[in-house]
């Protein structure tokens, strides 16, 4: 059950770029950039991009292993080295670069992806896509029946297979919750709504499954309360886990309180998101620990701006966990990589007269609208 594709998606890369043009130049940028050669580096991924699209027009190499490899490449790139001088463009570019990624996924059959560097690729390519239509509160593309269970015929699912069920059957509860919100038939509405939250309930059973059957979790102080260092990539894949499901609890409750009727003037304790954003935020700086890498800011980025995004929709709430969070942009190399690229998406997801409103107040607003499904 602990077995995972974490962080083997990069590896498989590295092993296909002698065979593949796209995938070379993809891997080159990012050498390129740590070199301090930013310029080269961006031609370099222009060039990856050219030769990628070409493959698209070649069905061989659109289901070829390499082609999925170096889309998750550009999309990660697009993360860390995407920011320009358009406020919004970045997050366009990376909703793109993961269209382009479900457009060649879904050139194979699920049966397509059951084993081999194909299964680890499929497997980990499924976490920035859920990311991009938790951000966009869309239905999941991938949760069908046969998504969700062909690929793992062969592999069984690992735990952290099983929290993005979750994340994807959160994906689709924000979809439906807004269409609820959208519909004008007050009968229809009601019968909606109740559908809607039997489907938070359904979510919340879960993830407590989920906890006592992964448990025990990453603890990330020692006992005096220093921050621990993570060692290995078998560190990484726990607090990764640890870190997404305190964050779904978090995303999950504050979400189902903002729907419930009659609203609630205290928050009952078993669904209190507040121990949930504590813990997220005194987490969150292990992943930019030296020893986690690029790897470790990756994965915990998508998590820290969905944390701060809701939590600014509640501002009032959680003044203290909000300034931890901001403090996150004071680690080395956030500010002039991580956070543009959120900022971006946070902008791109709204229409274009929220997206243009500057500063504390523009950022908190488009996160109220956010909350209410108002994009």
């Amino acid at each position: 059950m602990w077995k995972s594709s974490f962080p083997d998606w990069i590896e498989i890369a590295h092993g296909l770029h002698t065979s593949d043009k796209a995938t070379q130049l993809a891997l080159l940028s990012f050498g390129l950039f740590a070199a301090g050669e930013s310029q080269s580096a961006v031609q370099s991924y222009c060039y990856a991009l050219r030769k990628l699209q070409a493959s698209l027009c070649v069905p061989r190499k659109a289901q070829g292993d390499s082609t999925l490899a170096t889309c998750q490449l550009l999309g990660l790139f697009e993360v860390f080295h995407g920011a320009d001088d358009d406020k919004i463009s970045q997050g366009f570019k990376w909703h793109s670069h993961l269209n382009g990624l479900l457009a060649v996924i879904h050139t194979r059959k699920p049966s397509g992806y059951q084993s081999g560097a194909s299964h680890q690729l499929f497997v980990e390519g499924r976490y920035p896509l859920l990311i991009s239509a938790l951000k966009n509160r869309q239905h999941f593309p991938l949760n069908s029946p046969e998504w969700r269970t062909i690929p793992w015929k062969k592999e069984p699912k690992s735990f952290l297979d099983k929290l993005y069920d979750v994340l994807a059957d959160m994906c689709d509860i924000l979809a439906d919750t807004d269409e609820m919100r959208r519909c004008d038939d007050p009968a229809t509405k009601t019968i909606r709504h109740g559908e809607v939250v039997d489907a938070y309930q359904r979510a919340d059973e879960s993830l407590r499954d989920w906890f006592i059957e992964a448990s025990p979790l990453t603890i990330f102080h020692d006992c005096e309360g220093t921050l621990i260092d993570p060692t290995g990539p078998s560190d990484m894949l726990l607090a990764h886990m640890t870190l997404l499901y305190w964050s779904l609890c978090f995303i999950l409750y504050s979400t189902f309180i903002s729907i419930y009727e009659p609203p609630l003037l205290d928050i009952p304790t078993n669904i209190n998101p507040l121990p949930y954003l504590q813990r997220v935020a005194r987490a969150l700086p292990y992943f930019w620990r030296p020893g986690a890498g690029m790897c470790g800011a990756n994965l915990a980025a998508p998590i820290w701006g969905m944390c701060l995004h809701i939590a600014y929709a509640t501002s009032d709430r959680y003044p203290e966990e909000i300034r931890d969070l901001e403090r996150i942009s004071l680690q080395p190399n956030v500010a002039n990589s991580i956070l543009p690229f959120l900022q971006s998406l946070q902008r791109s997801s709204v229409g274009l007269e929220m997206a243009g409103l500057e500063g504390r107040e523009g950022t908190i607003l488009r996160a109220q609208r956010w909350i209410m499904g108002q994009l």
